[in-house]
C-alpha cells in the first residue's frame, strides 16, 4: 500500500512540475540567471578568441622580427 502511495505523492508531484513549470520559474526567476549566464559563456568566448588571435599576430610579428635581423 506505501508504494501506491509513494507512486501518486511522485505523480503529483511531476504533474505539478510540468503545470506549474512557467510560474515556478517566475517565482524563481532563473531565466534571467540563464541568460546572465549565456553572456558570460558569449564573452569568455570571445575574450578566448582575441586572446588566440593576438598570440597568433604576435607569432608572426617575432618570426618576422627574427627575419629582419638575420
Amino acid at each position: 500500500m506505501l508504494k501506491y502511495i509513494v507512486i501518486a505523492l511522485v505523480g503529483l508531484g511531476v504533474y505539478i512540475g510540468m503545470t506549474y513549470k512557467d510560474d515556478i520559474e517566475d517565482l524563481m526567476d532563473s531565466r534571467s540567471l540563464e541568460e546572465v549566464h549565456d553572456v558570460f559563456e558569449d564573452m569568455s568566448d570571445k575574450a578566448s578568441d582575441s586572446a588566440d588571435s593576438l598570440s597568433e599576430a604576435a607569432d608572426k610579428l617575432s618570426s618576422k622580427f627574427e627575419e629582419l635581423t638575420n
